[in-house]
């Protein structure tokens, strides 16, 4: 193969990869920019140490809430999470921890003001490069947490918003079904602290939205993702020090079938995460497969095939990050009953 031909390929790839986001960059919290005290950053998350504040006094003075953290979730595993606490501002005002992917906002004391923000800054204007591509319509996301709280009725939270080519806000008070422009879907995520101080996975559904705001199945490729995390659901609440360790953050993307059938009827057996069957049927016909996915944002071809090999249905599932094969073979009906 010619240099010019590998150059060619190379540069379809990083294009493919470029046009299609469908998971966080760094989610396992695995690269840092920096991990001085008071300015820990993981690679493509924000907090405190960068965000844009236009207070005075005390409360211009900021606070260290993330640090990275040796994640000894599995056994063997060698690697990080990130640690975010709450803590006093000047010993006087007491903030949540929160990590983003976006640009962090103070504008006022008010901590329930919407001028208080994080936002997807799309055209970079604090120059914190705070905005994540994102093209994917996840059916779901799951991370891992760790809870170190004062009090174990405490409950965080975490926000992942999808939407368009607009500097998304995410404000403390929105709830899921906020209007908001730009808006594809969100999954809100209210984490109870489960008072053992051991790792829990979280796994929570995506809600999608049309330009109206009501919910729909089948939903629009977003440009962005925002997430935001916090040590309590309640702005200032908890106490003091209340630590939460977010580690490995996985979008899902349900590419199983919900029903495979064979002529009309339901294939025998089916098992969504079984991809290959074999069937008797007479040498003489193509038994007609019909197919339909779990998730309304993934798409289903069905392709039928009869060769010297013998008679071949595949059923392939393709969502946003992929795709599933099933594969139905049909055995002559003299086979089965030489058995």
């Amino acid at each position: 193969m010619s240099r010019k031909n590998l150059i060619t390929i190379s540069l379809i790839c990083m294009a493919a990869m470029l046009s299609a986001q469908t998971q966080l960059p760094n989610s396992d919290f695995e690269q840092w920019t920096s991990t001085a005290a008071g300015n820990a950053m993981p690679k493509y998350w924000h907090s405190f140490a960068d965000a844009d504040c236009q207070l005075k006094g005390i409360y211009a003075w900021g606070c260290p809430c993330m640090l990275k953290n040796h994640s000894n979730r599995v056994a063997g595993h060698s690697g990080y999470g990130c640690e975010i606490y709450s803590a006093f501002i000047g010993g006087v005002a007491l903030v949540n921890g929160v990590m983003t992917t976006g640009q962090m906002q103070f504008a006022t004391p008010d901590t329930k003001s919407a001028d208080n923000h994080n936002y997807t800054d799309k055209n970079n204007t604090a120059g914190h490069n705070a905005a994540i591509p994102f093209t994917g319509r996840p059916d779901s996301v799951s991370f891992w947490c760790k809870f170190v709280m004062k009090n174990p009725s405490n409950v965080a939270e975490a926000k992942f918003h999808l939407h368009g080519n607009v500097a998304y806000k995410d404000v403390s008070t929105h709830q899921s079904a906020t209007p908001q422009k730009g808006k594809v879907g969100n999954a809100f995520c209210a984490m109870k602290d489960p008072n053992d101080q051991k790792w829990h996975k979280y796994q929570y559904k995506f809600t999608y939205y049309n330009d109206q705001n009501q919910q729909v199945s089948t939903a629009t490729h977003p440009n962005y993702i925002l997430v935001t995390f916090s040590t309590n659901k309640i702005t200032k609440g908890g106490s003091n020090g209340d630590k939460l360790i977010i580690d490995d953050i996985k979008m899902i993307y349900n590419k199983r079938l919900a029903s495979l059938e064979v002529d009309g009827f339901a294939l025998p057996d089916f098992n969504p995460d079984v991809l290959d069957y074999e069937l008797y049927a007479d040498a003489n016909e193509m038994p007609v497969i019909t197919a339909t996915a779990q998730s309304p944002n993934a798409t289903v071809r069905v392709e039928q095939a009869s060769t010297e090999n013998g008679r071949t249905a595949r059923v392939t599932v393709t969502h946003d990050d992929g795709e599933w094969v099933y594969t139905v073979r049909f055995m002559p009906l003299a086979q089965m009953a030489g058995r």
